[in-house]
């Protein structure tokens, strides 16, 4: 897995080798766009672990796996991607597999619902969290990073960890908003509010890497925050953080 412009760096996985925030949390907190902004404030980069697990279900969708029963073959493909990570001047996200731009493709319905499936196994985990490693190398000396265990498994010894949360009608408001400007269409609130159930339940109660709060992580309720709220929270921690160190 590798990033377009990319630089080495030391072992992400410790905080004395460089400055890695690390952001956890349900969908619908905002995940996404504060660690962006965050990023940009921060001068570092952005790196999302989700996105790696859509592109891992995109491919071994491509390749006529079940994204339930084809274990062995889907954490051998999780080994292979030839994925980078290529973010443009206007700081978005652009997803390259295998030299095809799927950055619209991985948004589907369908891969939604494949990566949290595919994210329930055990040895995919493993696979990934390597992959995620080796990718956070390549984006340079520091980087934010989002997803739902990226705190407690991924990186351990973040320098910062926050765990974002909220009010889950808020939440479910917020994804049907975002469902809506990504497909066009709107979904019905229940629809919404059932399949973040299902994803929580997914989520919270996985064998390996499960959503939690990770130890030492900073937990900021969004229900009635702007991003740019969050946000400066997240910085003036950061820096007082600093400042006592």
């Amino acid at each position: 897995m590798t990033s377009k412009a990319a630089k080495p760096s030391g072992n992400l996985g410790a905080s004395d080798q460089s400055t890695v925030v690390t952001i956890d949390g349900p969908a619908g907190v905002g995940k996404s766009t504060t660690a962006r902004l965050l990023a940009k404030e921060l001068g570092l980069l952005y790196l999302d672990t989700g996105a790696t697990y859509r592109v891992l279900a995109y491919a071994a969708l491509q390749k006529g796996f079940h994204p339930i029963v084809d274990v062995k073959p889907i954490a051998e493909l999780a080994g292979h991607l030839k994925l980078k990570f290529h973010y443009k001047e206007d700081g978005k996200l652009q997803v390259i597999l295998n030299a095809k731009d799927i950055t619209t493709a991985i948004r589907t319905e369908e891969i939604t619902e494949a990566a949290a499936q595919v994210a329930q196994h055990p040895d995919v985990r493993k696979a990934m969290v390597r992959c995620q490693r080796e990718l956070a190398k390549e984006q340079g000396p520091g980087l934010v990073v989002e997803g739902r265990d990226t705190g407690s498994v991924v990186f351990p010894n973040a320098t910062f960890k926050f765990f974002l949360d909220a009010d889950p009608a808020i939440r479910a408001e917020r994804r049907q908003v975002e469902m809506t400007r990504m497909y066009g269409t709107q979904p019905p609130i229940v629809q919404v509010r059932e399949q973040l159930n299902f994803r929580d339940r997914l989520d919270r109660h996985r064998r390996v890497g499960p959503l939690v709060k990770p130890e030492g992580a900073i937990a900021i309720d969004t229900s009635h925050l702007t991003t740019d709220e969050v946000v400066r929270k997240m910085i003036a921690y950061v820096r007082s953080t600093a400042i006592e160190g």
